[in-house]
């Protein structure tokens, strides 16, 4: 019995060893996270755009930043009184060990952890997305382009805060990719005058435009998430849908598609 007692104590203080390590690891991994300056601390500021980035100062940064700016304040949801974190990484060790610390899953651009108010893009990734791509299509995600993947981590950002992070949770995936495509792209699209919104949709149904090429081979994917972001244009441009009109559950992508379709059919291409 003594020799049990004792077996028993030894195991309630590994316990204790165990649960505290795992108390220090979880507190390192959220300040890191929380506070990625403290290995990113180059940063300039334009506008609402606080970016972070690794690497030699450059004016090029401030022209990014402020070009990300521009373009959300094209989008209609934009607040001056705000200031967005983004950490805009070079280096491809630095950023996998960002995007393994948030446990996520797959090789993204760029994520947002709209919890901690930071937005993590990779400048390498989205270099050679743009550059497997030749660009195209333009205004998805295979465009390659900074301004347009930055803008739409930190509407990611917008749209969790405006909706509430438990509804934004709980979304379907047209709708959590959708709104933050809308947000980072329309200002973009309306200076455009090839990029009506029955061309684009012309674009969508075109399988060869989303052939993979040079070893790229998720086209399928973003042929997805390009479909969401003209769901939710067509929703607030044509119908004066609010974010908080879409977020209900009574809109679906179903119906707005066959909606959209519709109103394709009476709308010939310019």
């Amino acid at each position: 019995m003594p020799r049990k007692r004792s077996l028993l104590r030894r195991i309630a203080r590994y316990a204790v060893y165990l649960a505290i390590i795992l108390f220090i690891l979880f507190a390192i991994q959220i300040t890191v996270l929380a506070f990625p300056q403290l290995l990113v601390r180059n940063n300039v500021e334009s506008g609402t755009i606080r970016l972070y980035y690794d690497g030699v100062p450059s004016a090029d940064f401030e022209k990014l930043a402020s070009a990300v700016d521009r373009r959300l304040q094209g989008s209609g949801f934009y607040d001056s009184t705000r200031t967005d974190r983004v950490y805009l990484i070079h280096s491809a060790g630095l950023y996998d060990f960002f995007v393994r610390l948030s446990l996520l899953r797959g090789d993204p651009q760029g994520f947002n952890l709209s919890f901690l108010g930071n937005s993590f893009v990779s400048a390498s990734r989205v270099r050679a997305l743009g550059e497997g791509s030749g660009g195209l299509p333009k205004f998805s995600i295979w465009e390659g382009d900074l301004v347009h993947t930055i803008a739409h981590e930190v509407a990611h950002q917008y749209v969790a805060e405006r909706i509430g992070r438990g509804l934004w949770r709980r979304l379907p995936h047209w709708k959590q990719e959708g709104m933050p495509e809308y947000l980072a792209n329309i200002a973009a699209i309306r200076q455009d005058r090839e990029a009506s919104l029955r061309s684009r949709l012309d674009l969508l149904n075109n399988d060869q435009a989303w052939i993979a090429t040079q070893g790229w081979s998720n086209r399928a994917w973003d042929r997805i998430h390009y479909e969401a972001g003209l769901l939710v244009e067509f929703l607030i441009e044509n119908w004066r849908y609010t974010l908080e009109d879409i977020v209900a559950d009574s809109v679906t992508d179903r119906d707005t598609r066959t909606a959209m379709m519709a109103w394709a059919a009476g709308h010939p291409a310019p």
